[in-house]
């Protein structure tokens, strides 16, 4: 209870802290919070244009909540100067008042003028330009009026043009009468004048007289006649015009009229009509008087509140029966620069990037420019102006604080619009951020630094380039209490303060943009929820050098000069870096497959020979001593126009009745058209005569009636392409005759013969052929009808010479009926129809390919991350683009039946691509788009991603009972769905209490890629719980879901028949073989025991000193009574024995699982190198990595890398037979010791347990049943020797010299029995082993033998080592003991000691 209470206070008082850091920082955020100031013009200056010596006012005035801000003015960009005059007076709101406008040689108010507002602290605003213009008139007039000579009935146009500020008004006079308008009489206020039709009293002189608040001019005067010659009006006269239409440029919402006038008379005494077509199509007029399009006075054309889209190339038609002409004439509609996106105010960070948004649209495109405080903004590495419109500033530093303002501008006037930045310290929010919702974990700002991360390690850049650098690094060794949640990347040019940052989740970073040969400094900070490490990690990376090559040529220009040339122009370099060996001007027909390029020595080039009415692209590129530089931009230029130079195609002719004949045709093939078509001109008449009449149609059209034809009669008839410079070639005369006689309508007419739909993504193309002519019935239209699904939802009538429609403004990807049919005053006849459907939306441009790029190269980072690199070799060797070119990376997993195609966007000439899958290889390539051309895709290249842990948990864990053993159970299972590498191991986990942590599990290894394992000798009637856990090179991966197994009821015979089946016992059947061997064994032994003793005597001295020493008295010779040596034991060089505590001579000590299950697994005899992560070195003694006598288990070791090991050669040891206890029992249990742990030998200077490194095979060997103890638990007393040995190095195995070699490091051989540690496992039978070699130094002398210690079974654990020798004879009955020992040991070492 006491604790509970205790835990409830610690709970209020960490509440109570809680609220007051989220108080204060409340009550720091509402003295703190960043705002925007209101700074903005309430009035600005407009144009004015004013006489010479009157006076004006240009108002301006701003608006500041706190203060009036300060107002100056500019004129021209400079400073104006108020202070010395009275002419010029700066009002209290802030207008400028003129009390008279100068306007001379040597001085002049005439110009362009600012407002300037300022504000202490805030920053400064400019206002837009407003323009001081002086009234004026030129001396000379553009147009003047032309004297004419007509025909009654005929037109006369005069016109009068002069330039002038503001435009003149113009006025009319004959006969020096002012001329009013009246119903044939036509002013227009841009000066032109109309008279249609002439009238006799029409006749006289004119002239004009222009005027505007500077002065008037007036015109020469000119005589309007009439022509006297009659007889030209009878022979028929083609249509000529008197007045052309003129290109025009009008502003929007205004009104604008293209004159045109002809005059002609046909054969049959009538006026040319006049028609207007735009963009080749003919325009229908309505019928109203409120008509925004109409025709006027002499059908002139007139549209008014012109939008955008009524800008293009208008066509005046002037048609009679002789013939037809055309002029043609561009209109352009001008727009005002208007906002389509303001700036806003922007919040920020120091060391951020910000973007400042502008859009302003208009016609010409308005010009973009930026101002901070007053000062205009130029262009740099760190503010970037983007698309030509937006600023983008990077690395915010505290100076960037202002007033930012976005100008557009064209020829019509400009607009401005501000926007404030306000840059905040790091430690305060963006008012963005919620303020209820802390940025860091409470108390941050108090945290202990224990909590937050240490830097990043091993930071270094992987990729260098010359405009990127690709960082790399790994997480902190110290993460803190939560794991990294991000990480800030920030740099900088060397001895630069503007800072750059970026954020990122991953361990890598990809820094674009970057300056050539330019030495930066990163920083790399990790974050996790307390906060940011303790110290950035710190990289100084160079980029690589540019090649130093001119940049690129400015002011490129292409003109066309005729219809198969062009002229272009440049001008060089701004930087030629060295001299300039020429030039290389490349060129393509936009939508060809191939480039051309020209060597050109100068700055202009005329292409000649090029396809007439084709757009060119050109772009330039300079080429100095160190090779070519950048490219220009690309400049699109259009050959001129001419007539077609072939004919229509499937010209063709269909008699529809006695007094009609229907003309068809298609255009003429696309590359022959040379131009835009604007109609088609029919010239037919009666076979056999000359005189004929021409029709002119719409260029849209490809059919046409003639009509009120004889009956009987045969008509030629021909036909040719229009374009805006005239006919082009026509066809050969096609002959067919009228009918006979007239159709009738006694009945409807039959259904028409034949209906063709073509569909499209927004309309449908229908044609239909006439209803068959032996019918002789009349057609007098036809009802065309169409509906999604229904026919005839809707319906359209159509005259009998129709017979195509295109149904227009359809629904894609839709099903349409379509139905025709025919129609006379009976009605309407049988219907015909057709089901089609629409297709997709797409948008079809043509696509010019390109040179696709080279060099591509992966380079793997993660197993999740590739970088790309390539070159572009349209880009020169500065590799730097400056144009709108992207590129698109394709990747493929193979083999391709794994995943489809991926695609990512580039703007540099690399690419970061991320989110691949784990150990997985792909296929890249890479391809460059710019505008409507791209190119193929280059060569692949492939890489694999690098592995990583696995994804996934095994799947299907199974346990299968074993029939012939009821204390052991078969675990099945499936791999990981997502392996990530090759899978190198499986950990399985198992205990009877599912609550335990994992780390209290049993752990057994099975090493490869099995998918199975056995774990026996388990408890009868127990509950186990099974799960298991795959590992591969990269670390382990999830945990498959715990399946639950028990065993079985087992009886006593049972378990003991499971044990031993039958027959005689293993230990009976080792002593029965050890008898057999143990002679010829003993034999072997003693030979090897007289060839060291001899040996020995040699080296009287070094026996001394490798002699025992009384604990008491240190001994300083050699001994009297040391007989000569008994047993050989290897030790490492300069390695003593000395005594040691109990707790370091057990290894009994070590930290044993203390659960109730048997660890044995006959599946899994291998183990995994390492745990899993979360098992410290404690956890490892815990599992059943550690075996009975504190070892580990019996896969341990083959998981063990391998080691380096040198050849030892010990010396001989002297061990006295009286240091050995007289009664001896021959009892001894065998377990080998582990490779690559611990040695167990005494390290005389810390007396640390180690063990050899060798593998051990776990088996006990058991011939009497004396208790068996731990070898750990022989004290070593104060009467213990100490043991000195000495080794030279040989590089081969050798058994002829004084001491036996091992391919091992630190050996020990010493013996002492082993105490089953473990209450779970049974004894095994020992391993049996063929016939023994006789070596010399194997019975005791080897790294595989058993650490085993021979010990009476009645000596007390605590009584000292006797100081006395051991004789032959009782050394002879030991061995005699140790014959099926040292089989086994023969087993494990004889690989070992072969060369």
């Amino acid at each position: 209870m006491a604790a509970a209470e205790d835990e409830k206070l610690t709970r209020r008082a960490a509440l109570r802290v809680g609220i007051v850091y989220f108080c204060l920082a409340l009550v720091v955020e509402a003295t703190t919070v960043p705002h925007f100031s209101q700074f903005f013009f309430t009035v600005e200056p407009r144009d004015v244009v004013v006489k010479k010596g009157a006076k004006t006012l240009l108002n301006c005035s701003a608006y500041h909540g706190d203060m009036s801000p300060a107002i100056r003015w500019i004129k021209d960009g400079q400073n104006l100067n108020l202070a010395n005059t009275n002419r010029r007076t700066l009002l209290e709101n802030g207008s400028l008042f003129f009390e008279e406008v100068l306007h001379s040689k040597s001085n002049t108010d005439r110009g362009l003028y600012q407002c300037e507002a300022s504000v202490s602290g805030l920053g400064t605003i400019i206002s837009r330009k407003a323009r001081i213009d002086i009234a004026h008139i030129a001396k000379h007039f553009d147009a003047e009026p032309i004297a004419q000579i007509v025909y009654l009935h005929d037109t006369a146009v005069f016109s009068c043009r002069i330039n002038g500020i503001s435009r003149p008004r113009v006025r009319w006079f004959k006969d020096r009468k002012e001329v009013k308008k009246s119903n044939n009489i036509f002013i227009y206020d841009d000066g032109y004048l109309e008279i249609h039709p002439v009238q006799f009293t029409d006749f006289g002189t004119y002239m004009c007289e222009a005027s505007n608040a500077d002065r008037s001019r007036t015109s020469r005067v000119v005589s309007l006649r009439q022509n006297p010659k009659t007889d030209e009006i009878t022979k028929g006269v083609a249509p000529y015009f008197i007045e052309r239409p003129k290109n025009t440029k009008a502003v929007v919402g205004s009104t604008v009229v293209l004159h045109c006038g002809a005059n002609g008379h046909d054969s049959q005494g009538k006026r040319p009509g006049i028609q207007w077509l735009k963009d080749g199509s003919r325009i229908q007029f309505k019928s109203s008087k409120n008509a925004r399009i109409q025709t006027v006075g002499s059908l002139s054309l007139r549209i008014m509140m012109l939008t955008k889209a009524d800008a293009g190339v208008y066509t005046c038609r002037a048609v009679n029966l002789e013939d037809s002409v055309d002029s043609d004439a561009s209109l352009t509609v001008l727009v005002p620069p208007k906002f389509e996106k303001r700036p806003a105010n922007v919040f920020a960070h120091t060391n951020s990037d910000v973007m400042f948004e502008c859009d302003v649209s208009g016609h010409p495109p308005p010009i973009i420019s930026w101002f901070k405080n007053g000062d205009v903004v130029i262009p740099s590495d760190y503010f970037q102006i983007t698309d030509g419109k937006n600023l983008k500033i990077l690395g915010l530093v505290n100076s960037d604080e202002g007033i930012y303002q976005c100008f557009g501008s064209n020829e019509l006037g400009n607009v401005q619009a501000s926007a404030q930045l306000v840059i905040l310290q790091p430690d305060i929010p963006l008012p963005t951020t919620p303020s209820l919702y802390p940025l860091v974990h409470p108390g941050a700002m108090f945290t202990d630094s224990k909590n937050l991360p240490s830097m990043p390690n091993n930071l270094r850049a992987v990729l260098v380039s010359t405009r990127f650098v690709t960082l790399s690094w790994q997480t902190p060794d110290h993460t803190g209490p939560s794991g990294i949640i991000a990480y800030s990347v920030f740099w900088r040019e060397r001895d630069s303060e503007r800072e750059r940052v970026t954020n990122t989740t991953t361990t890598e970073a990809n820094i674009q943009h970057l300056k050539s040969d330019t030495e930066y400094v990163f920083h790399v900070r990790a974050y996790n929820r307390f906060g940011p490490s303790t110290k950035d990690a710190t990289l100084t990376v160079t980029t690589d050098q540019e090649v130093h090559v001119p940049s690129p040529p400015v002011n490129l220009r292409a003109v066309p000069v005729s219809p198969t040339a062009i002229k272009v122009t440049w001008d060089a370099p701004q930087h030629k870096k060295g001299y300039i060996t020429h030039y290389v001007l490349i060129y393509y027909e936009v939508g060809s497959t191939n480039e051309d390029e020209i060597t050109v020595q100068g700055t202009g080039f005329t292409l000649q020979n090029l396809k007439i009415f084709r757009e060119y692209s050109f772009r330039v590129v300079a080429h100095n001593q160190n090779g070519p530089g950048m490219s220009t931009e690309e400049f699109v230029a259009q050959t001129f126009s001419s007539t077609p130079s072939a004919t229509p195609q499937n010209f063709t002719l269909e008699v529809s009745s006695a007094t009609r004949i229907i003309v068809r045709w298609e255009p003429p093939p696309l590359d022959k058209q040379n131009g835009i078509i604007t109609g088609y001109k029919i010239r037919y008449k009666k076979s056999g005569t000359k005189q004929g009449k021409t029709v002119t149609t719409d260029g849209n059209r490809n059919n046409y009636a003639l009509t009120d034809l004889r009956k009987g009669t045969e008509y030629q008839v021909r036909i040719s392409a229009l374009t805006v410079n005239g006919s082009g070639i026509t066809t050969p005369w096609q002959s067919a005759s009228t009918y006979r006689d007239n159709l009738y309508e006694h009945n409807v007419p039959p259904a028409p013969a034949r209906l063709q739909v073509k569909p499209k993504a927004n309309s449908i193309v229908v044609n239909w052929a006439p209803p068959p002519t032996d019918a002789k019935i009349l057609v007098r239209g036809y009802v065309l009808g169409y509906g999604r699904g229904i026919p005839d939802v809707y319906q359209t009538t159509l005259d009998a010479n129709t017979h195509d429609y295109t149904i227009q403004n359809l629904q894609p990807a839709s099903e349409y009926v379509i139905s025709i049919r025919a129609f006379n005053n009976a009605g309407q006849g049988r219907v015909k129809l057709e089901t089609v459907t629409t297709s997709e939306e797409t948008t079809e441009e043509p696509a010019t390919p390109m040179m696709p790029p080279i060099g591509l190269k992966a380079i793997v980072l993660s197993p999740s991350t590739i970088v790309l690199t390539w070159a572009d070799n349209s880009l020169g060797k500065s590799q730097k683009i400056n144009d709108n070119r992207y590129y698109t990376v394709r990747y493929t997993p193979l083999p391709t039946n794994r995943g489809r195609a991926r695609f990512v966007n580039s703007t540099d000439l690399n690419a970061h691509v991320d989110g691949l899958k784990p150990n997985t290889q792909y296929e890249f390539v890479v391809m460059v788009i710019k505008g409507r051309r791209e190119s193929t895709w280059s060569m692949s290249v492939i890489n694999t991603t690098q592995e990583s842990a696995p994804g996934s948990e095994p799947r299907d864990l199974t346990p299968v009972p074993m029939e012939k053993n009821p204390l052991a159970v078969t675990l099945n299972w499936q791999p990981p769905q997502r392996p990530n590498g090759l899978i190198t191991g499986y950990l399985i986990f198992y205990t009877t209490d599912s609550k335990q942590e994992d780390r209290d599990w049993v752990v057994e290894g099975v090493v490869g890629d099995h998918l199975s394992t056995v774990i026996s000798d388990l408890t009868p009637d127990t509950t186990y719980f099974f799960k298991v856990q795959a590992r591969n090179r990269k670390g382990y991966g999830p945990m498959s879901k715990t399946v639950i197994y028990k065993t079985p009821k087992v009886t006593k015979s049972a378990s003991t028949e499971s044990s031993a089946p039958g027959g005689l016992s293993m230990n009976v059947i080792i002593i029965i073989a050890a008898v057999g061997v143990g002679v010829t064994f003993l034999i072997v032994i003693v030979a090897v025991i007289a060839i060291i003793l001899v040996c020995r005597r040699r080296d009287a001295q070094r026996q001394a000193a490798l002699s025992y020493k009384s604990p008491n008295k240190p001994v300083k010779g050699i001994q009297k009574d040391v007989k000569p040596p008994d047993l050989w034991i290897h030790q490492p060089n300069n390695l003593e024995l000395d005594k040691m505590s109990k707790s370091h001579r057990s290894e009994s000590n070590m930290s044993v699982a203390t659960s109730t299950m048997r660890r044995s697994s006959q599946g899994s005899s291998d183990r995994l190198d390492d745990l899993p992560p979360g098992m410290d070195a404690l956890d490892k003694r815990r599992n059943s990595f550690v075996g009975e006598s504190g070892y580990p288990s019996s896969g341990e070791e083959r998981y063990q890398a391998p080691q380096h090991r040198s050849i030892i050669r010990p010396k001989p040891i002297t061990i006295p037979v009286d240091a050995q206890p007289v009664h001896r029992e021959p009892v001894a249990t065998v377990t080998a010791l582990p490779n690559g742990h611990i040695m167990q030998m005494i390290d005389p200077r810390d007396g640390l347990p180690m063990r050899p490194v060798y593998p051990r095979t776990q088996y006990n060997t058991q011939y009497t049943s004396t208790p068996r103890v731990n070898a750990g638990d022989i004290p070593q007393s104060s009467s213990t020797k100490r043991l000195h040995s000495s080794d030279d190095d040989e590089g081969n195995c050798s058994y002829g010299h004084d001491v036996m070699e091992d391919s091992y490091t630190s050996r020990i051989g010493y013996v002492k029995p082993q105490q089953n540690l473990s209450p779970y496992k049974k004894p095994t039978p020992p391993v049996s082993s063929g016939p023994i070699k006789p070596r010399t130094a194997v019975p005791v002398v080897t790294s595989k033998a058993p650490d085993v210690t021979l010990k009476s079974g009645k000596e007390d654990p605590g009584l000292e080592v006797k100081n006395k020798s051991l004789s032959t004879e009782e050394l002879t009955a030991e061995m005699a003991n140790l014959e099926g020992l040292m089989k086994d040991l023969n087993a494990i070492t004889q690989q070992e000691f072969e060369c």
